[in-house]
């Protein structure tokens, strides 16, 4: 008998929630197949430039579920789109190509880029980018790019430059020596770091300390984006002991480049100015 009213209650309760919880059956329910896009230029525009010739999505239309849900962002401004994505594929896919080949590229990039406007705020420090499991870029702050602004350039790409090295190693590490390089003075607490400490250590940044992987991320990164030049006056301000262990990283890395992917970092041979770095540099100059 129990069992008998335990269900006629249910019964009567969800036929109360049926009544007074009427759906509009025209109601459009947002991510669950019910949204509906009308395709623009800009759609366009970028399926012929990234999801045609690379099979890479560039999702830039609001979709928290590709976000942080505990955080707080705000949407991509649509006039940025196009200039970001465009000085993505002249400074970041195009010299990758040049180097590595036409399918290069193809084969070990992510095929999804997410665009969010503003940062992710992690301890009051903001984050630019994040990489996941070398399928998916994501970059923040889109909506304060400039494409006339060196420094805004810079920072965007950094970030690109940054997340698909993680793809790289991810697939073919680092070799173990580059463990050791820094091992005493990777921290947990990296954002602790004053600014003028962490160069004479032999690091490029304060979250280079991290960890191994975030510093050969972010010293490949450093001098893809500053160039050759820039990180030869880094180094010369480092001292002694930093100035060696940077010499060490960047030796590791040139190495790197070429035996895992052919890929020359520096100057195929004296004079020719058409290694990766220089490519790179070359097309942040023409921007």
């Amino acid at each position: 008998m129990q069992k008998i009213y335990l269900i006629i209650a249910m019964m009567a309760a969800m036929v109360s929630c049926t009544r007074e919880e009427q759906l509009d059956p025209d109601t459009i329910l947002l991510g669950m197949g019910g949204d509906q896009w009308v395709r623009t230029e800009l759609d366009d525009w970028l399926y012929h430039e990234f999801v045609q010739p690379y099979n890479m999505e560039v999702k830039y239309k609001w979709d928290p579920y590709e976000i942080n849900l505990q955080k707080n962002f705000v949407p991509v401004d649509e006039l940025k789109v196009k200039d970001l994505m465009n000085a993505i594929k002249k400074v970041w896919i195009r010299p990758y190509e040049k180097q590595g080949g036409a399918d290069f590229i193809k084969k070990l990039a992510p095929k999804r880029f997410v665009l969010v406007g503003t940062p992710e705020y992690n301890d009051q420090t903001p984050t630019a980018g994040k990489a996941e499991g070398g399928n998916k870029i994501t970059i923040f702050d889109v909506n304060t790019f400039d494409n006339t602004s060196p420094t805004v350039v810079g920072k965007i790409l950094d970030v690109v430059q940054h997340e698909f090295v993680h793809t790289l190693h991810q697939n073919v590490l680092y070799p173990e020596e580059w463990m050791t390089i820094c091992s005493e003075f990777y921290t947990g607490s990296w954002n602790a770091t004053p600014d003028n400490a962490f160069r004479p250590l032999g690091f490029v940044s304060k979250y280079a300390r991290a960890n191994p992987s975030e510093d050969f991320a972010e010293t490949v990164s450093y001098i893809l984006t500053h160039g050759q030049a820039a990180f030869d006056n880094y180094v010369n301000g480092a001292g002694d002991e930093g100035a060696a262990r940077l010499r060490t990283k960047e030796s590791i890395i040139v190495n790197y480049f070429k035996t895992i992917w052919n890929i020359d970092f520096y100057e195929t041979y004296a004079g020719a100015r058409n290694g990766l770095v220089d490519l790179i540099q070359e097309a942040m100059h023409n921007l």
